[in-house]
């Protein structure tokens, strides 16, 4: 049995426990050694490469670009949707790590080490109670991971050196944040450095630069040189001389003059050719392959070895988008990925949370002006827009007489599966005359061109309804969440007390806690909101009207009528038994986990928050679905009656719930009268899918 085999847990009987995996143990791996195929150790010459611009202008250019982006935590809600924890206190300490510098300093510091070293060290700084207070770049050359020599333990702590190996300090393994660039296989507790391949390129930049500036220090040459002819050797003063009175003669404004010689002599021009220090060629390799390590275009950088894309189609822009996708995002997914792993659960539960990089407001990323311009050009011409929302989105002034679409006359609408027909009709085709003979209370079925206008208010007010049902269900959990933590405040005090452990006890405590809530502040609070709510439905079904062409003021009457039916939905809510019933079950579970006042008033809180549901979300969000559907009806129905509408169409598209198949089937597309609207939609199931839209016949 080899050993994969026996780590297989379907190989053998008893599946063995990760903490009985080895690690290997000893000294530190070799990592600096000598390249392949030479015996010149070019790591140990180039160092940490932080003297060579072809190192440092890149990840300049990476330190500079990271802090456009914000750091963010976003928690995934069961129903899918995404909260973003702007208050998260690891967002807090990060953007003021300690007294001596600031979040930006911070990462570029980290970005420094992470890009030249492949790691990069925080070390944590803990209050009285032990959590996370101060967080301080460590250098990557004072710190590394520590393990027992059995190799029992991947990392037992870190040895923080900084005393340059004359002192150390032990760190806790939960005091040091190791950003890690994948892993080294030289080492695997450590990351591999991205520049590390490129060793020799680094070698040929700063050669290239020592050789340059050896040759402009060390070998200053001659303009001329003078020389007597015939084999005469003069003597060292003459020599001097000469050297004075030529310079005299022929320096500063003396250049040009003619020059008299008095024994024969030869003068011959002296220089160095500066094409024997043209290094470019060598330079463009190293600059080409370290932005490439690196996931940077070098023409972003500045280097010309890069410049040469620009011209061949690619344009800046292109490149900085680039150099974002395949170098910065890519380095930042990796440190938010090792932030969510060693430092988001120091600050509590952190179930649920991502730790991610908002780019909403890096420039590079953002889309080029003239492209949304034809974008939003394309979707006004094919009427997916409003001219209000074209002009909101082009930065013009808009008002309410530009909500409307601009469609071509040419398209028709066809149900799916029949064929178009060769010419859409002029006019709607005509409704029969009605049979004299048929009862009153019989209503013709509504002309196509009515279920066509009808169709368009119903998708209307859906597409207004669901960001109101979102923002409703927002400021009802905000609600529901202060009273549960009124009502955790106004128990504690009494908890603390001594009750006895009886139903009429719990009768008498009930009430008290009630009594010092104050359920009708709330109720208040409550109702203010629904009113706002049934407010903001009401506008934006009007704002339907109106492109339906009934005018655009909403009455008074309209206004009123929406308001009171607000106010006397929110009876339904009955927040003084919710929270009486809540009470009761915290107070029976509580004491039968035998939890004490402090975890008994948190279990209140909770409880009295999501009363009837499971969670507060789901609470909140069955009331703002629910009140938004029945507010967007009323709003239809009394809207409809001011304009003078007499009677509407029904859609019940879902069957919803308590109906059967045929009753669901009669009444989708019926005619009613506005009497019988309102009586159908006061009757409707809080689930329901019941609709209106006026009929325009």
């Amino acid at each position: 049995m080899n050993w994969l085999t026996r780590l297989n847990p379907f190989a053998v009987k008893e599946a063995r426990s990760i903490t009985a995996m080895s690690h290997q143990g000893g000294g530190k791996q070799l990592f600096m050694g000598l390249l392949k195929r030479t015996r010149f150790d070019y790591r140990r010459e180039i160092g940490d490469g932080l003297d060579s611009s072809v190192v440092t202008a890149p990840i300049a250019w990476i330190q500079r670009a990271l802090p456009e982006a914000d750091l963010t935590i976003c928690r995934k809600l069961p129903d899918g949707e995404e909260q973003y924890l702007e208050d998260h206190p690891m967002l807090a300490l990060i953007d003021t790590p300690n007294p001596f510098y600031g979040n930006i300093a911070l990462w570029m510091a980290t970005l420094l080490s992470f890009l030249t070293d492949g790691n990069a060290y925080w070390a944590i700084v803990r209050d009285g109670v032990g959590r996370p207070a101060e967080l301080w770049y460590v250098p990557h050359w004072m710190i590394e991971p520590m393990w027992p020599a059995d190799g029992s333990v991947f990392i037992s702590h870190y040895r923080y050196m900084p005393g340059g190996g004359t002192g150390y300090v032990d760190l806790p393994f939960d005091d040091v944040v190791h950003f890690r660039h994948g892993i080294n296989p030289r080492n695997g507790r450590k990351g591999l450095s991205p520049l590390d391949g490129v060793i020799r390129e680094i070698f040929i930049d700063l050669e290239s630069s020592n050789f340059v500036a050896s040759l402009l220090r060390n070998m200053g040459v001659p303009g001329v040189v003078i020389s007597p002819k015939g084999g005469a050797m003069p003597a060292p003063e003459d020599v001097e001389a000469t050297k004075t009175w030529f310079k005299q003669a022929f320096g500063g404004d003396n250049r040009g003059g003619p020059l008299i010689m008095g024994a024969p002599t030869d003068v011959t021009p002296y220089g160095f050719n500066p094409q024997q220090m043209n290094m470019s060629e060598g330079r463009d390799v190293a600059e080409e392959r370290v932005c490439a390590c690196l996931g940077i275009p070098a023409a972003v950088v500045g280097f010309g070895a890069g410049l040469q894309q620009t011209k061949v189609g690619a344009t800046m822009e292109e490149l900085r988008k680039l150099a974002w996708n395949n170098g910065v995002l890519p380095f930042a997914r990796m440190l938010a990925d090792e932030l969510q792993r060693s430092l988001l659960w120091q600050f509590g539960d952190a179930t649920g949370m991502e730790v991610e990089w908002d780019t909403s407001d890096v420039i590079a990323l953002q889309e080029d002006e003239d492209k949304r311009t034809d974008r939003l050009n394309k979707q006004l011409a094919q009427g997916a827009i409003t001219l209000f929302e074209w002009r909101s989105e082009m930065g013009y002034p808009a008002d309410d007489t530009h909500k409307f679409f601009l469609r071509p006359i040419s398209l028709i609408e066809v149900p799916e599966g029949q064929p178009p027909t060769a010419t859409p009709p002029a006019t709607p085709p005509a409704t029969p005359p009605a049979d004299p003979n048929t009862p009153k209370e019989a209503k013709a079925a509504p002309s196509a061109d009515a279920i066509k206008r009808a169709r368009a208010w119903i998708k209307g007010t859906e597409r207004l309804a669901a960001p109101l049902a979102a923002r409703f269900t927002v400021t009802l959990e905000s609600f529901f969440g202060k009273l549960g933590k009124a009502a955790s405040e106004a128990a504690l005090p009494l908890l603390e007390q001594e009750f006895p452990k009886e139903e009429k006890a719990d009768d008498l405590l009930v009430a008290m806690i009630l009594d010092k809530l104050g359920i009708p502040k709330f109720e208040g609070e409550l109702s203010a909101a629904y009113q706002a709510q049934y407010l903001e439905v009401a506008k934006a079904v009007n704002d339907v009207a109106e492109q339906a062409g009934l005018g655009t003021q909403i009455p008074d009457v309209v206004t009123r009528s929406i308001l009171a039916a607000g106010g006397r939905r929110v009876g339904l809510v009955d927040l003084e038994q919710q929270t009486k019933d809540a009470l009761f079950e915290a107070l029976a579970a509580g004491r039968a986990a035998g939890e004490g006042s402090t975890q008994l008033a948190g279990r209140i809180a909770d409880l009295v928050e999501s009363g009837p549901s499971d969670t507060p979300l789901v609470r909140s969000r069955r009331i703002a679905r629910t009140e938004t559907a029945y507010a967007v009806n009323i709003a239809t129905i009394e809207r409809g009656k001011a304009a003078g509408a007499t009677s509407f169409i029904v859609f019940d598209g879902l069957l919803g719930p308590g109906r059967s198949l045929l009753s669901h089937i009669a009444r989708d597309g019926s005619i009613v009268s506005p009497a019988e609207a309102l009586q159908m939609a006061n009757d409707e199931h809080p689930n329901g899918t019941l609709s209106f839209a006026p009929s325009f016949d």
